[in-house]
């Protein structure tokens, strides 16, 4: 059986601009009704939960009321969502960020454009999509709209797709096509690849230097409890406190590289359910027999220096100066212990980016090529 995925996609835009023609067309079904669900008046954002197959769950956020005339509320609350959105597992975050403009307009208006880079200024996937296109004479306009949109938010062109969402009977009694379905399915495939390579690796950093700063602050309060005034150089003790050091920091060392393994597999998997899934066949074509449970950079790629550092590391002996009472001594114990500390503290973040830079590399590979041409 298929594994069940689902994904999170907001769509906003004014009053009037076909956001729920533009989800019935890309969706396939009638995913949105005009009203359902949402208040007469008011503001926010609201999520519905639809199932499109057994295999693949919609949670779509629409937003309600969203007019220029309430710039700044909106900004906050958008924030807000980003916000809770902005975390760990793939899964919850929005795999699709849709902003809506009508070609009809003619024009995009500041408020759009200050939304478009608020939604798009923390690598979230963004595409404007311009609507009712497909009536007379807008080539022009479109035109004019995509360059004030590329040049002033950021976005890139081919993330500016036009769409036609209604099949219409002119007067004339010719017939007119939808089309930008598969453009806008395309690149919602492509911007999860580039979020996924570009967060991941953002969070593989935030994980492993945790990890880091916890193990220094750990081995710190070693150190100033076990280098006592009484007893300030004691060898036993000594021994003790570096087998734990080296211990804890091979340990901080493996840790950052399971992580690793596991936001690529979680990467890997994510993607490849969900493309198969949303709407036919995966960019990418992986069977699982080409997937590997872990990859191995950890055990393959870490330097000889980092590994010979960490894994034997030894703190410079203290000697025992007589003339120097038990306090002076202690504290220079305890300086000696703190050097070595934040030597090893670099060799394990010299590590961990590393790590980063593989794992950012890896995960490009899975999208290299997938750019279409526009």
């Amino acid at each position: 059986m298929a594994k069940r995925c689902e994904t999170n996609v907001l769509i906003l835009g004014k009053t009037g601009v076909g956001k729920t023609s533009l989800c019935n067309y890309i969706f396939g079904a009638e995913v949105m009704k005009t009203g359902a669900g949402r208040p007469v008046t008011g503001m926010g954002i609201f999520c519905e939960t639809i199932p499109l197959s057994p295999e693949l769950v919609l949670h779509l956020y629409d937003s309600w009321g969203l007019e220029a005339n309430k710039s700044e509320r909106w900004k906050a609350l958008i924030q807000e969502v980003l916000d809770q959105h902005d975390v760990r597992e793939i899964k919850d975050w929005f795999h699709t960020i849709i902003y809506c403009l009508s070609a009809k307009s003619a024009r995009v208006e500041d408020f759009d454009l200050d939304m478009i880079k608020a939604l798009g200024k923390d690598g979230n996937p963004v595409l404007v999509v311009l609507t009712h296109c497909d009536v007379m004479n807008v080539e022009t306009a479109i035109a004019a709209m995509r360059t004030a949109i590329t040049t002033k938010t950021g976005v890139h062109n081919r993330d500016i797709i036009e769409v036609a969402s209604h099949a219409k009977i002119l007067l004339s009694g010719k017939t007119t096509q939808t089309f930008g379905k598969e453009k806008i399915i395309h690149r919602i495939k492509v911007n999860l690849l580039d979020s996924i390579s570009g967060k991941m690796p953002q969070i593989l950093a935030a994980i492993g230097q945790e990890k880091i700063n916890n193990w220094f602050k750990d081995c710190q309060e070693v150190v100033q409890q076990q280098v006592s005034f009484l007893n300030p150089t004691s060898g036993k003790k000594e021994v003790s406190r570096n087998e734990y050091f080296d211990i804890y920091a091979q340990d901080i060392f493996d840790e950052i590289g399971r992580e690793s393994d596991a936001l690529f597999n979680e990467a890997f998997e994510f993607y490849t359910v969900f493309s198969r899934q949303f709407s036919g066949n995966a960019l990418v074509e992986v069977t699982d027999q080409q997937r590997m449970p872990q990859i191995t950079h950890f055990q393959i790629k870490k330097s000889d220096k980092i590994g010979t550092s960490i894994a034997g590391a030894v703190f410079l002996a203290i000697p025992v100066v007589g003339l120097l009472g038990k306090f002076a001594i202690q504290e220079k114990t305890r300086a000696y212990y703190r050097e070595g500390l934040r030597h090893n503290k670099a060799l394990l973040e010299d590590h961990l980016q590393v790590c980063v830079e593989i794992l950012a590399q890896e995960l490009k590979k899975i999208n290299s090529g997938l750019e279409c041409e526009e």
